[in-house]
């Protein structure tokens, strides 16, 4: 079996399209970086205090003329329009706001978070591509001349596009974390980190983990069973098209049955997350694990008894 799955991370890893998405992920981690970089800047909390007070300033100048101004607060008819705290806050609104381009470092955990729903996607085409390109090509059928176990074939596949598309994604943040280092030292604050931070960045890593494993063995599940790269992509569009909208849309007390609504929920970490009311995310994680394990099951018993030739 360990040479089995060491053929197929080979096998994998050569192909054209890992290269594509490796380079598309480093590309896009740098630009994302340099856009990061030239539009934040490097303030002393001096700095930061200064501008505050002149904030207050302009919002006690404007408070103050406002209130010269002919019945500034009384309608025509004799109601009040604004009270003064509104009229301060409409002062604070148009003139108080303080200029901090700064890049905070506790934002970290939410930015991966949001490259997690990119990355599940990628997930999804690698578990699929993984097996599909292998019914194209028919080089099914060469494997199984000399591994006619075709339990173990196909969970060696499976296996070695959830460590491939795992490893991808984990890269994929370190890399992205690591490039957004000088705006962190140079542009940056600490604020609000520390090791309750550290650990929740973790549990984001983690959870995002286990929705892209799942994502790639439904993906790799449905290309098996229809045969086809395109069939995993097409089944994918059409359900989350359709079907997540139709039934997130219109039946709200079903979102918590639906893939999208606790994928929503695993990858928030909170729960109920995503207007999924009743859904934990430990509920949400078992749920999402099982239908993939019963899509691979599925697929697995076809591929036992299809013809591949």
């Amino acid at each position: 079996m360990t040479a089995l799955l060491a053929g197929e991370l080979r096998r994998l890893l050569s192909r054209r399209m890992i290269r594509v998405l490796v380079l598309l992920a480093v590309a896009g981690i740098v630009v994302a970086s340099v856009i990061t970089f030239f539009n934040t800047e490097g303030v002393s909390d001096a700095t930061l205090r200064r501008r505050t007070a002149e904030a207050e300033t302009r919002v006690t100048r404007c408070v103050q003329e406002s209130a010269r101004a002919p019945n500034p607060s009384v309608s025509p008819s004799g109601k009040p329009v604004m009270s003064f705290q509104d009229l301060r806050e409409m002062c604070r609104f148009r003139v108080g706001k303080v200029t901090d381009h700064r890049f905070e470092l506790s934002e970290l955990k939410g930015i991966l978070q949001g490259v997690t729903a990119p990355l599940v996607i990628v997930a999804w085409v690698i578990g699929a591509s993984s097996i599909g390109a292998e019914w194209q090509a028919r080089s099914i059928t060469t494997l199984l001349t000399w591994e006619p176990r075709r339990g173990r074939v196909l969970v060696a596949k499976v296996v070695a596009a959830m460590v491939a598309a795992c490893a991808f994604s984990l890269v994929s943040w370190a890399l992205l974390s690591a490039a957004l280092l000088p705006s962190a030292l140079l542009h940056g604050t600490t604020a609000g980190t520390g090791g309750g931070w550290l650990r929740s960045v973790g549990a984001v890593v983690l959870r995002g983990e286990l929705m892209i494993a799942i994502a790639t063995g439904v993906g790799f599940a449905v290309a098996s069973i229809g045969r086809n790269t395109a069939a995993a992509l097409g089944v994918g569009f059409a359900y989350f098209l359709v079907i997540e909208n139709v039934v997130g849309n219109y039946l709200a007390g079903y979102r918590r049955w639906l893939i999208l609504g606790n994928s929503i929920v695993l990858i928030s970490g909170k729960d109920s997350g995503g207007e999924v009311a009743g859904r934990s995310v430990l509920v949400a994680g078992i749920y999402l694990s099982a239908v993939a394990v019963v899509l691979l099951a599925v697929a697995v018993m076809a591929f036992q008894r299809r013809d591949v030739g």
